[in-house]
């Protein structure tokens, strides 16, 4: 039997790999990320949402950059939530919302 991954199986693929492997959070990683959303793709993870190709971008690298941050100096955080998803018509995230049950700290 063949399946096939979405564009969330994968996102959620780099986001746990990120949480394990530093070498997950390279500039690859990051791009193969982005290449996940629609260019209008709204992500509410953050205090405030974004919106489009260029705001989800540098969201993720700011996102990216402190989860880097975080293991160079040896954080632990923990963060637990739900996070709901929208793909577009040609199978890409659309919309992005984490509802935090536990925040991050």
């Amino acid at each position: 039997m063949t399946t096939s991954s979405t564009a969330l199986d994968r996102y959620m693929g780099l986001s746990d790999r990120a949480v394990h492997d530093e070498a997950a959070l390279d500039e690859a990683s990051l791009d193969e990320a982005l290449a996940l959303f629609a260019a209008d793709a709204t992500v509410e993870i953050g205090p405030e949402p974004v919106h489009g190709s260029e705001a989800v971008a540098a969201f993720y690298r700011a996102h990216f950059a402190a989860h880097a941050d975080m293991k160079h100096f040896g954080s632990l955080i923990t963060v637990s939530g739900v996070e709901h998803a929208t793909l577009d018509a040609q199978g890409l995230i659309s919309h992005l919302h984490n509802e935090f049950t536990r925040l991050p700290g």
